[in-house]
């Protein structure tokens, strides 16, 4: 059941989303609070932590950036123009700007209405310090202060018995909405757009059927998807390289949350574990020999190591329908995506297991 439509984002979960604001769930977020359907309600206090962890974000992709110049500077001389753009001079100052700004366009375009600390209540403040009540815990986390500070500013905004979701996975926040009815706490902004659909569309519970009927086909098209993906070892084993892909062992169960739905297609994403299986050759550092006056261990030969790795992916896929006479028909599910797979999969395999001496 949708209890109200105000909506208050946490810190935490734009830094879980990668300050990506281009999500599916962002998006379809924006198309409801430019429609009024529901309403964005942030803090002066998340406003400058989220443009500060922008900030820091920026500050090192510059600086990885600056770090591939230097050991590929053979490059720049090669003359390909694809090549020279790698190595065009983009102001710092530029880049913080265009950074900022996106998430400024966000914020403008769900009408955001952002609460001052001006009218928080500093007796409440330092009672809930004290007393180490939430979102006060042991009080080691720096994040805190901010957090509380954010909380008693939308409580400064809130009508009496007026409401507001409260999208974050932190633990102090879920545990102040369990002792203040007007705050409702939900893990993600996916659950909350889950929420809304199933209140606003009768459609709703039809395309989450869809996902339980054909829940083989769509595992099917998981898992081929992740097998065509390229997968690179990142470990302390050096010159490793993975052989041949990975293999999909086992996928978790699927739980969808319908981000956005209409009368002809809606936007579906869920989590999913994922069990799967890669091998990964490298030098025979354990039968190497170390050369003292070097400092190097010499290599003659190669090894291989398989393991299973355990991991959580999420799907976006949308599903498209006609609906007649009250039913879903004619319902096909495209355009299936995995987050984070863009650049290939990350494993970190080394050529012995953890624990071995």
């Amino acid at each position: 059941m949708l209890e109200t439509r105000n909506v208050f984002i946490d810190t935490q979960s734009f830094v879980k989303a990668g300050l990506h604001f281009d999500s599916p769930a962002f998006k379809a977020f924006m198309k409801y609070c430019e429609i009024c359907e529901l309403f964005h309600v942030s803090t002066s206090v998340v406003e400058r932590e989220v443009k500060s962890k922008i900030q820091l974000s920026v500050k090192d992709a510059i600086s990885a950036i600056q770090t591939f110049r230097r050991k590929a500077r053979l490059l720049s001389s090669l003359g390909d123009e694809k090549i020279k753009g790698l190595f065009e001079e983009i102001p710092d100052e530029d880049i913080y700007k265009k950074s900022e700004k996106v998430f400024d366009d966000f914020m403008e375009s769900c009408a955001t209405e952002i609460v001052e600390a001006d009218n928080v209540d500093a007796e409440e403040l330092l009672s809930l310090y004290f007393n180490k009540k939430p979102p006060f815990g042991d009080r080691k986390k720096k994040t805190e202060f901010p957090d509380a500070i954010s909380i008693l500013s939308l409580k400064s905004y809130l009508q009496n018995d007026e409401k507001i979701y409260v999208v974050s996975d932190d633990g102090d926040l879920k545990s102040y909405c369990e002792i203040d009815h007007q705050f409702i706490s939900v893990e993600s902004l996916d659950k909350l757009l889950d929420i809304y659909t199933t209140h606003t569309n009768v459609r709703h519970e039809q395309v989450k059927q869809y996902f339980i009927t054909n829940e083989t086909s769509i595992k099917n098209k998981i898992t081929k998807f992740l097998e065509d993906c390229d997968v690179y070892n990142n470990s302390t084993w050096e010159d490793a390289e993975v052989d041949d892909g990975l293999t999909v062992l086992n996928l978790g169960s699927i739980e969808p949350s319908v981000l956005y739905i209409d009368d002809e297609e809606s936007q579906i994403t869920f989590d999913i574990d994922v069990d799967f299986e890669v091998t990964v050759t490298g030098p025979d550092f354990n039968s190497g020999i170390y050369d003292r006056e070097d400092g190097k261990i010499y290599t003659f030969d190669s090894t291989s190591r398989t393991s299973t790795v355990s991991t959580t992916f999420t799907v976006e896929i949308f599903l498209f329908y006609e609906f007649i006479d009250g039913e879903l028909v004619n319902a096909e599910d495209e355009g299936l995506y995995i987050e984070g797979t863009a650049g290939g999969i990350e494993v970190d395999i080394d050529e012995n297991e953890p624990d071995w001496y």
